[in-house]
Parts: C-alpha cells; sequence; structure tokens
C-alpha cells in the first residue's frame, strides 16, 4: 500500500469514528492534529491520549451514553458500573473504546457488518472483544460463565455482568489495581474477584507491576515495579472450583497469552469456551495461539484480527 493511500485510509478512519463520536468540526480537526503529533514523540503521544479521552467522555456525557453516580461515585454506562479512577480518563480512552462501545454506542451488535472497521481505527484502540460472522459467534450470553483473564479494574468483567452472566471469574494480580477490582464487584452482581494471574503451571513468579495503567507483565523487561504473585492455571481453577462449564474466556495479559492457553488445555477440549483473546503482545501471538487453541481442540474456528483472536466451535 502506498503511502498516501495508507494516509487516506487513516483519514477515513478517523472520520468514522468523528462523525460515530458526533465530534463538532473544531473537535475533528482536533482529533486528527493530536493524531498526527502522537506520532513525533512519547510525550505527546501521552498529551494526545489524554485529549482524545477527554473529549470522548465529554461527548458521551453530552449525548446522555454515561452518568456519574456520586453517592457510589462511580460511571454508569447503561447497565455498567465502573468506579472513578485515580488517574484522570484513563477509563475513557482504549478501555471505553475496546470494551464499551460496541454497548453504548451499538446496541451491543458484534455482527462484524456493523463493527468491523472497529478493529481497524487508529490510535491506542485493540478492537472491541466480541465478533459475529460466518465463521464465528464470540458474544457473552445471559447464562454464560466467564472468564476473564487480566480483569485490570473489572470493565469487562462488569459488561459481562450486564449481559446476564451467571458468574464471571476475574481475575487480577495488582494489589493496587484489585482494590479497584473489588469496587467494581461490588457495584455490579456475579463477578468474583482472583487475585492471581494464569499460566500454564501452579506457581510463585516474578511479575512487573504498572498499576492502572494496564500493562502489568510476567515478561522480563517489561516496565514497572518487580513484585512475586501466585500463578494458577484455568484448568486446576475449573477443577478445584467444581465448575461444570466455562463459556467465554477473555484474556488480555501482555505475552502470557500462550501459557494461559497452555492451560487451559483441558477447558478448550472439554467445554469449548468462546474465546477473545490478544494478540500484539509478542510478534508470533497470532500464529502461537491459533495452533494452541486447535490442538487442544480441532474444533475451533479460529479468526484473526488485527490485534486480536476470535474462536469458537459453531458459529
Amino acid at each position: 500500500m502506498s503511502l498516501l493511500s495508507r494516509k487516506l485510509q487513516t483519514i477515513k478512519r478517523i472520520t468514522s469514528e468523528a462523525i460515530a463520536l458526533r465530534y463538532t468540526p473544531w473537535e475533528f480537526f482536533l482529533m486528527y492534529l493530536n493524531y498526527a503529533v502522537a506520532n513525533v514523540t512519547d510525550r505527546n503521544h501521552r498529551l494526545h491520549h489524554r485529549a482524545f479521552a477527554a473529549r470522548v467522555k465529554k461527548s458521551l456525557f453530552r449525548r446522555g451514553l454515561c452518568s456519574f453516580d456520586a453517592g457510589n461515585s462511580c460511571y454508569v454506562f447503561g447497565k455498567v458500573r465502573l468506579p472513578r479512577l485515580a488517574v484522570a480518563n484513563e477509563l475513557f480512552g482504549g478501555t471505553y473504546r475496546d470494551t464499551l462501545r460496541v454497548y453504548v454506542e451499538f446496541g451491543d451488535c458484534y455482527d462484524e457488518s456493523v463493527v468491523g472497521e472497529l478493529f481497524d481505527l487508529p490510535g491506542e484502540n485493540e478492537g472491541p472483544y466480541g465478533l459475529r460472522n460466518a465463521e464465528v459467534d464470540v458474544t457473552v450470553q445471559p447464562g454464560d460463565v466467564v472468564i476473564d483473564a487480566g480483569s485490570w479494574i473489572g470493565d469487562f468483567a462488569a459488561y459481562a455482568s450486564a449481559k446476564g452472566a451467571s458468574a464471571v471469574y476475574a481475575f487480577e494480580p495488582t494489589d493496587e489495581t484489585f482494590e479497584y477490582l473489588l469496587r467494581t464487584a461490588a457495584l455490579n452482581p456475579n463477578i468474583h474477584p482472583v487475585r492471581a494471574g494464569l499460566g500454564d503451571a501452579k506457581a510463585r513468579a516474578p511479575f512487573f507491576a504498572a498499576p492502572l495503567s494496564g500493562g502489568n507483565s510476567t515478561l522480563a523487561g517489561n516496565a514497572g515495579e518487580e513484585r512475586t504473585i501466585d500463578i494458577t492455571t484455568i484448568d486446576d481453577f475449573v477443577r478445584e472450583n467444581e465448575l461444570s462449564r466455562v463459556d467465554f474466556i477473555k484474556a488480555d495479559i501482555e505475552g502470557a497469552e500462550r501459557q494461559m492457553l497452555r492451560g487451559a488445555a483441558e477447558t478448550l477440549r472439554r467445554f469449548a469456551p468462546k474465546l477473545a483473546i490478544c494478540t500484539y503482545h509478542l510478534p508470533d501471538d497470532p500464529e502461537v495461539l491459533e495452533r494452541i487453541i486447535k490442538e487442544s481442540n480441532p474444533a475451533y474456528r479460529v479468526v484473526q484480527k488485527r490485534k486480536k483472536l476470535f474462536a469458537s466451535v459453531g458459529a
């Protein structure tokens, strides 16, 4: 693709997002300008992220799509309730776009014909955690048992709760973030916080914590304060808690997705849960993660998007 074609594609995507958020012409201009400047330095990139999040928040409140419950110090998106964070605007950046935007702005419709372009929007977004097309149907349904790997403050857990999940097991090993997860669980029913990471074996493991950034990782070399955390496997957790089924697994665990899937081989074989897995942390994630899934259960159909993998048995 030529440089001109890429620039035109970027302008098209930015315009699509600006229209969806009902930006004024001035806000649209600032959004494009900030995105262009964001590629110059990390500092400008962070400034762009904060400015974008502030505009998203303003737009949502203006359109009545979000409100603030002062009594519980939480934001309300439909049936989803999330605590106010110490880090200003963190919730309204990539977190909102990836986890809540389809629920709030698209009537919770994950048909690819409706949300396909959201996987390719510019900036920090990774794309939604749901997809429905001829190959896969990866959506949370009422009564589902959900595992939320890398729950952060519990944004996806709260969404699954709002969809009527019968139980959401939210794994988050970082102490500071886990406190927010507990608050989210108190605001939304059927969320069960678990202070642990997920891998391919039970262990105590080094962990690099960057609280509230969403960048916590077990991978050496990642930024953050080094700590030690408990790691378990999905298969062990299912057996120990006598779960009769698992219907949905969402995972964004900063490069440990392959270990988590290896530790879920029995669960994938027995229950064939729907999968929404991030694939951008390591260069070979798309190939490696798809191979592990199909080795565990060859019946899976897999669809790869820019930064996420979706898999289900049947569509």
